[in-house]
C-alpha cells in the first residue's frame, strides 16, 4: 500500500475508533459523538452560522442543516436568522443544551485524561503538531481535474 494512502487510513480508522468509543461513552446522556461535537462547536461560539458549524466538523453539504434540525428538535439547540446577515441561520445554546454541554465535557475527562496519559507514555505528546502540518499539507495539495 502506499505509504500516504496508509497514513491517512490510519488517522481514518483512529478517528472512527475514537467516535465510536465517544458514542459508548455518550450514550447514556442520550446523545451522540456527532450530536455531542456540533453542541461543543456551538458552546465554544455561540453563535454560530450552519455553514460554520459545517466547516468546522468538516461535514458534506447539508448534513450540519439537517443536524441542526435534529438538536433543535431535542430542544438543545435556537435556530434564528441572523440579525447581521438575513441569509445566514445562527444556533445557539438552549439552557438544555447548555446543561447537557456541562455534562458531555464531565463525562469526556476522564477518556481524556487516559488518553493523554496513553500520549505521554507512547511518546506521541507533539503529534498533533505533524497532523495539523500534514493537514495543511494536504490542503495546498492541487486538486485532480
Amino acid at each position: 500500500m502506499e505509504p500516504v494512502l496508509e497514513l491517512l487510513m490510519a488517522l481514518k480508522t483512529a478517528q472512527r475508533e475514537v467516535e465510536r468509543r465517544f458514542g459508548r461513552l455518550l450514550r447514556p446522556l442520550g446523545v451522540t459523538a456527532v450530536q455531542a461535537e456540533a453542541l461543543l462547536i456551538i458552546a465554544d461560539g455561540q453563535p454560530v452560522s450552519i455553514a460554520d458549524l459545517g466547516a468546522r466538523m468538516a461535514a458534506d453539504p447539508g448534513h450540519p442543516s439537517r443536524l441542526a434540525d435534529r438538536l433543535a428538535a431535542a430542544g438543545w439547540i435556537d435556530r434564528r436568522p441572523s440579525p447581521h446577515d438575513g441569509r445566514r441561520t445562527d444556533l445557539t445554546l438552549t439552557p438544555a443544551g447548555r446543561d447537557l454541554v456541562e455534562r458531555i465535557v464531565e463525562a469526556r475527562q476522564p477518556f481524556f485524561d487516559r488518553a493523554a496519559e496513553a500520549l505521554a507514555e507512547a511518546g506521541l505528546i507533539g503529534v498533533l503538531s505533524d497532523v495539523r502540518r500534514l493537514l495543511d499539507l494536504v490542503r495546498e495539495l492541487p486538486d485532480p481535474d
